[in-house]
């Protein structure tokens, strides 16, 4: 026999005396029993103590890109409307030498709401303390887009001096539902809820078709307030009167707004609004910029006698439960302007 047929005669022995043991376990093993299906999780996605540690590292992560002045830092917790809003606070802190413009979003929490989502994406909220020098508590939104993904601070909002929160279910042994943007349990869909803030934002009280679907607040600015008043001093200056200017605003709800049910059978619904100002006077004239913040986004452009400045304004709603008679309220806003420019594009933010 020579060496070739030896080694493959051996192989083959021992193949053959493999399958033969494999054979005879599976002889004498017992069947396996099949184990039974868990019942299905009903309750908060995260404990208080994940909760807290999303809230430090986030917070972590924009003091380092707010100290370094690098919006780049933003992307490995920040994300949504929060990463545009905060990319221009750094660009025009920068630019000012001063960050006394960038929000402050404290990490010590006054209450957190926890969904009970199962599936991607999810989204925890935050109510936190007053910051430091005493402004109004934030309300913050957290997403995480998927199981391997952190979560990143989506959105926030400064809640409106005085307003009172609707309440949540206990946020460690129940969690809140979240709710669709076209859910209709509602008095209107979270959908056509923002659609509705965002025509009043542009259109005021007095023009608007859903002025009376909302209460407004009485002593506190809201975002309706504040941009009606910002449209009505420049419409009266005498100056601007005088040089045939003319100022318009518009303001668009996006898609998909996060949502999530209040005890009530209501919900919060924290949207995003695009909006942008057009202010332009008689040829020959210029307009200077109206505020710091447009200042630095213009970086040192030469005037013109047009100015153009696009917002990503943050909002928060509460909206009750379908069969309700009460309006819907304004919670909370966040109004920054985002670019700038010198000359009024075809295509503007609200187009999309």
């Amino acid at each position: 026999m020579t060496a070739r047929t030896t080694r493959v005669a051996r192989r083959t022995s021992a193949a053959v005396g493999v399958a033969a043991t494999a054979a005879l376990l599976a002889g004498c093993a017992e069947e396996l029993p099949t184990p039974a299906a868990d019942e299905p999780f009903e309750g908060p996605v995260l404990t208080m103590e994940q909760e807290t540690a999303v809230v430090q590292d986030v917070g972590s992560v924009l003091e380092q890109a707010g100290e370094e002045s690098d919006p780049k830092i933003l992307r490995e917790r920040v994300g949504g409307p929060a990463y545009e809003v905060r990319r221009s606070q750094i660009k025009v802190a920068e630019a000012r030498g001063d960050d006394s413009l960038v929000t402050q979003i404290p990490t010590e929490l006054r209450a957190a709401i926890i969904p009970t989502t199962e599936s991607w994406p999810r989204v925890t909220y935050t109510i936190t303390q007053p910051t430091e020098n005493l402004e109004v508590p934030r309300m913050v939104a957290y997403q995480q887009e998927s199981a391997r993904d952190n979560y990143k601070l989506w959105s926030w909002v400064q809640l409106i001096p005085g307003t009172t929160m609707p309440n949540f279910a206990d946020p460690e042994a129940i969690g809140s539902e979240e709710v669709a943007a076209d859910d209709d349990s509602l008095t209107v869909t979270p959908a056509d809820a923002v659609a509705q803030y965002a025509d009043l934002v542009t259109k005021g009280p007095e023009e608007s078709e859903y002025a009376d679907a909302f209460e407004l607040p009485g002593d506190s600015q809201d975002l309706v307030k504040r941009i009606q008043a910002d449209a009505r001093n420049v419409r009266g200056a005498d100056t601007f009167d005088a040089a045939d200017g003319r100022y318009r605003l518009a303001f668009a709800a996006r898609d998909e707004p996060l949502t999530v049910r209040t005890s009530d059978g209501g919900a919060v619904v924290m949207g995003v609004l695009d909006g942008n100002v057009r202010l332009d006077v008689e040829e020959g004239g210029t307009i200077p910029p109206l505020t710091e913040t447009q200042s630095a986004l213009l970086e040192g452009e030469d005037e013109t006698n047009e100015l153009y400045v696009e917002y990503t304004d943050q909002v928060a709603l509460y909206v009750p439960p379908a069969g309700s008679e009460e309006p819907m309220r304004p919670l909370g806003y966040s109004h920054v302007a985002v670019d700038a420019a010198n000359e009024i594009p075809s295509e503007r933010n609200t187009d999309r």
